[in-house]
C-alpha cells in the first residue's frame, strides 16, 4: 500500500470545492471546462505578451470558436473581463482577457494560489 501525497490530497480538497460549489447549474463537463479555462487564464495573464483568445487557441490547441464559447461562459458568469488593446501587429484593435477581480473570483483564486503553494 502506498503512503498518501499530502499534496495531492490538499488538490483534490480545493478542486472538489471549486467542482461541487462554484459552477452550479452545469454538467460536470462545462464545469471542468470553464475551471480548466480560468486556471489557464489566470495562469497566464501577468506574462509579457498579452493574454488574447487567439493567444489561449494558440496554447491550447483549439479551434478559435472553442476558445470564444468557452469565454463567452466566463464572462456571462462575470469572472473574467475583456480589454480592448491595438493588436500586436499594431493594426486594429484586439481583446485582453484578464481575471476580473470580485467576490465570484475570489474563491477561486483562493483555492488556485492554495493549491499551488502561494499565499495571497
Amino acid at each position: 500500500m502506498t503512503q498518501a501525497d499530502p499534496n495531492r490530497e490538499l488538490i483534490r480538497m480545493f478542486v472538489d470545492r471549486i467542482v461541487k460549489r462554484t459552477f452550479a447549474g452545469e454538467t460536470p463537463a462545462a464545469r471542468l471546462q470553464q475551471i480548466g479555462m480560468f486556471a489557464l487564464i489566470y495562469m497566464l495573464e501577468r506574462d509579457e505578451e498579452p493574454l488574447t483568445a487567439a493567444r489561449l487557441a494558440r496554447y491550447t490547441g483549439l479551434a478559435d470558436g472553442q476558445v470564444l464559447t468557452h469565454l463567452r461562459k466566463l464572462l456571462k458568469r462575470d469572472l473574467i473581463k475583456r480589454t480592448k488593446i491595438t493588436s500586436k501587429h499594431g493594426k486594429g484593435r484586439s481583446y485582453q482577457i484578464s481575471i476580473k477581480h470580485n467576490a465570484k473570483t475570489k474563491r477561486l483564486i483562493e483555492a488556485l494560489e492554495m493549491s499551488s503553494g502561494k499565499k495571497s
